[in-house]
């Protein structure tokens, strides 16, 4: 409650501004169609005040001295404008519409600050472009998802998985948000692949740890994938072939806003199906998305903005006439969002989505059908508002209604259902955020989320806390500290993500909680070089785990049934990380010292254990070097192995039924074992040139260059004692290529 009171604090210290002084607000937008500009720069002529224009377009000013200013605006691709005002101690409203401008030059070299970006002073938080994210060499397609494991405290499980696994947390801890709406299984081809179309997204916000209360989420991380880009004053598009998929955008005006449209889809299908012909034993697959977004200026004060998603996969595998084997899983997305200028300090926000999972898998077994289904829906109402006062504070405020529904079934030889499980809890969230500059080199933001969630009707307060403070030009300290609860908890098939869902806890467990921190430094000696450094800890408690010791046959759908709960945990580490941000050679270097260890009192005689995905050591490289129209790419990356359950003992039992001995194993410690490390070499070369009158691009890559055969998992046979446990393997050597059109 200190955080509630301090936050009340906030509300009446914003209520006096400084005397003698001004604040100036308005929006920046484009001549020609009317459009919100972005990241525009305004700014007081020779005086050290200025900002960036947000999202929509708007902007604010504060703490101008009263009397004659020039305001200088500007905006890469736009002409200059400069306006003198007449400034009182009040507010007064600018707005700035910039012509475009173009720049006819045979070479140039452009150095600028970057503009400020979604996670500009948050600990453990980054934002990423996706022509960032599409550099890095891929298996086949780029994945924007699979990058972000190039950056410190983030890593896959395998070569096979698109899940992530952030600062010691699990990947049904964290969220991922397209478009604000939540995506329930973000992954394509069994978790090879996540489910981003790399040309349909424009921006990634990822928050390692401690995010704004603005979110909603769960223990861990919290990917935010935006769709929203810059229209283009005509159609414009770009497609792609790889190996495995082709893919296309297309984008353009449409009345005073604008529209895109962006779509994949895997060609594997007509191959496979040629392979079958030809009597091999191949199954039959493919995967698509389908992205369509409007931005849309509705009066003089309105903005209309809606946004799709379409993703499936299926996969079908006749074996013969007694043995099928179909699996059919998807994602879909709608979201429209009403943004509202209600005077100059006060902007509102309302937002209806609907998300959609939806899995299917039907077996066919010596002519006996299985057939299980699960399905997550998610319908979310959220009006946000934020206010601009006089004293330099930006309040945000919002409630957020989500009403799930959440089923699963499973049949075996009937009609109906052996199993029907269906579940339709409610959670209501309300957040209060202040943020404020209480000194000019200070910045602070306090906030807290209030969440009621129905199943177990539970209650949480969680504050959040973020601070940044400039030492000195180019040295910044950081620091995130706050709690958070998580409700739905995932049963995940670990090799098989089509097969995963979600269930709520119910009232015969506690929810699982996290306290999370993170300290910071971030120095910036010069443009072109970057050193950060963050110490983060997080503790857990009440953390659940599936329990394997349910019997197939269970009907039971409590969570005291279905979960091991009560557990502990915690992780803490130390990431650090040097960027060459400009010039011909660009890259990072990372290092991450990692720990984390969970305990339940019935698993491991109550001892803690390191879970699977436990990393001490974490080390990537990644480098690209242009030179004309070349650009040459390479990744190193470098991890301690992944922690498994050795078998301690060998033993057998005589059955009494029919007098044979079964061989059984004992396990030891859990998993006190490690594979060997993991370590790769990816190497990459693009090309680009002229083809038709269009930007066109060539990439040749070679994932694991040197063919290291990391290990992935170890799987013990009891039928011989004589034979030696045999060691799974990841990903040879594959080489790929593809092509890239901008027209």
């Amino acid at each position: 409650m200190r955080v509630l009171s301090l936050l009340g604090g906030c509300l009446l210290v914003a209520l006096a501004g400084p005397a003698g002084a001004g604040t100036l607000v308005g929006s920046v937008s484009d001549a020609a169609t009317g459009k919100p500009l972005p990241n525009a720069v305004v700014r007081v002529a020779g005086l050290p005040l200025g900002t960036f224009s947000a999202a929509a377009g708007g902007y604010r000013i504060e703490r101008i001295p009263a009397g004659v200013q020039v305001i200088v605006s500007s905006h890469i691709g736009y002409q200059t404008r400069t306006d003198t005002v007449e400034l009182d101690a009040g507010s007064q409203r600018l707005d700035l519409s910039l012509q475009g401008a173009a720049i006819a030059v045979d070479q140039l070299e452009v150095t600028a600050t970057r503009p400020e970006s979604p996670t500009a002073g948050q600990a453990g938080a980054l934002t990423l472009s996706a022509a960032q994210l599409r550099q890095a060499p891929a298996v086949g397609e780029p994945d924007l998802v699979r990058s972000l494991s190039l950056q410190p405290g983030v890593k896959t499980a395998s070569d096979y998985s698109s899940g992530l696994y952030v600062r010691g947390g699990s990947p049904d801890q964290n969220v991922v948000l397209l478009d604000g709406v939540p995506i329930y299984n973000p992954s394509h081809a069994f978790g090879f692949f996540s489910t981003f179309n790399p040309d349909a997204v424009e921006q990634v916000s990822l928050y390692k740890g401690t995010y704004p209360a603005t979110y909603a989420g769960n223990l861990g991380a919290l990917l935010d994938v935006s769709t929203q880009g810059e229209t283009p004053t005509q159609v414009q598009g770009s497609a792609g072939l790889s190996l495995l998929a082709a893919r296309f955008s297309l984008a353009g005006l449409w009345g005073q806003g604008g529209w895109k449209l962006a779509g994949r889809r895997t060609y594997l299908d007509p191959l496979l199906a040629a392979a079958r012909a030809s009597g091999a034993e191949v199954p039959g697959y493919y995967f698509y998305d389908l992205n369509g977004r409007v931005d849309q200026p509705l009066g003089e004060k309105g903005t209309l903005a809606a946004s799709t998603y379409l993703g499936s996969d299926q996969l079908d595998f006749d074996l013969d006439q007694d043995n099928r084997l179909a699996i059919r899983w998807s994602n879909r997305t709608l979201a429209s969002t009403w943004n509202q200028v209600y005077s100059p300090a006060l902007l509102g926000s309302l937002t209806l989505s609907a998300s959609q999972y939806e899995s299917n898998t039907a077996l066919d077994l010596f002519a006996t059908p299985v057939r299980f289904t699960n399905s997550v829906r998610d319908l979310s109402g959220r009006l946000d508002l934020s206010y601009q006062s006089r004293g330099g504070h930006s309040l945000a405020t919002g409630v957020q209604v989500t009403a799930y529904r959440l089923s699963y079934a499973e049949y075996f030889n009937t009609r109906q259902p052996d199993i029907d499980l269906e579940l339709s809890p409610v959670q209501a969230g309300l957040y209060l955020q202040d943020q404020w500059h209480p000194w000019p080199l200070t910045g602070l933001t306090l906030g807290t989320r209030a969440s009621f969630f129905s199943a177990g009707r539970r209650f949480s307060l969680c504050p959040r806390l973020a601070l940044h403070q400039t030492l000195q030009p180019g040295l910044a300290l950081k620091l995130a500290a706050g709690q958070s609860v998580q409700y739905l908890q995932l049963v995940s098939t670990e090799g098989f993500s089509g097969g995963d869902f979600w269930l709520p806890l119910d009232g015969s467990v506690e929810p699982s909680r996290a306290q999370q921190a993170t300290l910071g430094l971030e120095w910036q000696p010069v443009p072109e070089y970057q050193l950060s450094a963050e110490l983060y800890h997080t503790r857990m408690r009440d953390l659940v785990l599936l329990d394997t010791q349910v019997g197939e046959n269970s009907q039971q759908t409590r969570s005291d049934n279905l979960f091991v709960a009560g557990g502990k945990g915690r992780a803490s580490g130390l990431e650090w990380m040097l960027q060459k941000r400009s010039g011909r050679l660009r890259g990072w270097l990372g290092y991450t010292l990692g720990r984390t260890q969970r305990s339940f009192a019935e698993l491991n005689e109550g001892k803690p254990f390191v879970p699977k995905y436990d990393r001490r050591h974490d080390l990537s490289l990644v480098l690209a070097w242009q030179r004309g129209a070349w650009t040459w790419e390479s990744t190193f990356v470098y991890a301690t192995g992944q922690a498994y359950t050795p078998a301690a003992a060998r033993y057998s039992l005589r059955s009494p039924a029919t007098g044979e001995r079964v061989d059984y194993l004992l396990p030891a410690a859990r998993n006190s074992a490690r594979l060997l490390p993991y370590h790769r070499l990816d190497l990459g070369v693009r090309r680009g040139f002229s083809l038709l009158g269009s930007q066109a691009e060539f990439y040749l890559q070679v994932v694991n260059a040197y063919n290291r055969r990391n290990e992935w998992f170890v799987q013990y046979n009891t039928d011989r004692p004589d034979t030696r446990p045999k060691v799974f393997t990841m990903l040879p050597v594959l080489p790929s290529f593809g092509l890239s059109l901008s027209f």
